[in-house]
């Protein structure tokens, strides 16, 4: 039996170990993703404050509402930038550096926006809404139409709807699901999950206000009224995503009235984060492309 005993001891130690040296891994890690954070600016509002960042010089904005979780620090898309865009990312309330007194319900986060929009001078945007930023983009785009020149989802929520599962118990075990997950990624998969990660999720008590939020909020969502929207929309959503159901960009679709619906066949929620992501800026900038050709029409046919 001593032999049984001195196995176990063996892989104790061993498993202590590697615990241990984990969590050196990780305790640098977390500590270079919070001295890292990409410097963004705090705007006292109306309806509240609020934390943002404007990248770009074109006077074509792009309005970047963030998912569950997420900050205004995943915003920062150079893509938009070289097609001649500039982008107005956010926190929304209860992330970061966002208080969630800034506006709990989708209306009230909608009317922040627009707030924020008024202090910059900027009176028109396109609203670009990811997973959870759906129902305040959606909001945005019923109540300001005036201010809305089109609408982008990204496999948003739009109905009612309860996330898979909570917020990990800890930051060291958040990293750790998702490095043992991303050993099923390719190089380029991992890099981009492990720039969200630092830019997004830590540390923890930077977002746990506004995920629980979200939790509510979409648990009780109200229907919207999605005839009611005027604007151009175009909805993107992998028919495989479980995160997020097809279901809801399929029913949206429907019923907005001046909707396209780009079905990404066979992928899930995830698709930005792998080379598929090409494709997808390539819809949404045609989509762009598609608004800014008609107005340019309709205001040479009314100057005639």
């Amino acid at each position: 039996m001593n032999w049984i005993k001195r196995f176990f001891v063996i892989t104790l130690s061993l498993l202590g170990v590697l615990i241990i040296g984990l969590w050196i891994s990780f305790s640098f890690w977390k500590k270079d993703a919070i001295n890292n954070l990409p410097k963004v600016q705090l705007m006292n509002t109306e309806n509240g404050q609020i934390e943002y960042d404007v990248n770009g010089s074109s006077d074509k904005y792009l309005l970047m509402i963030h998912g569950m979780p997420g900050s205004v620090h995943v915003s920062k898309e150079r893509k938009f930038m070289k097609e001649g865009y500039t982008t107005v990312g956010v926190s929304r309330p209860g992330y970061y550096l966002t208080p969630l007194s800034s506006g709990k319900t989708p209306k009230e986060q909608a009317a922040l926006y627009k707030s924020l929009l008024d202090k910059l001078k900027i009176d028109s945007v396109y609203v670009f809404g990811s997973s959870g930023g759906g129902p305040s983009s959606i909001q945005f785009a019923l109540d300001y139409p005036e201010r809305c020149a089109g609408l982008i989802l990204y496999a948003a929520v739009s109905e009612k709807w309860e996330p898979l599962g909570e917020l990990m118990m800890s930051d060291f075990v958040t990293w750790l699901f998702f490095k043992a997950i991303s050993l099923t990624f390719d190089k380029e998969m991992k890099k981009e999950m492990n720039w969200y990660l630092k830019n997004g999720m830590f540390p923890k008590k930077s977002i746990i206000n506004g995920f629980e939020n979200d939790s509510f909020q979409f648990a009780n969502l109200d229907n919207f009224p999605f005839e009611e929207i005027v604007i151009p929309t175009l909805l993107i959503h992998g028919t495989k995503d479980i995160n997020v159901p097809f279901s809801f960009s399929q029913n949206a679709a429907r019923r907005i009235p001046n909707a396209t619906l780009f079905e990404m066949k066979g992928k899930d929620h995830y698709a930005t984060i792998t080379s598929y992501r090409d494709t997808i800026y390539q819809q949404v900038f045609n989509f762009l492309k598609n608004i800014e050709l008609e107005s340019s029409y309709k205001l040479n046919t009314t100057t005639k």
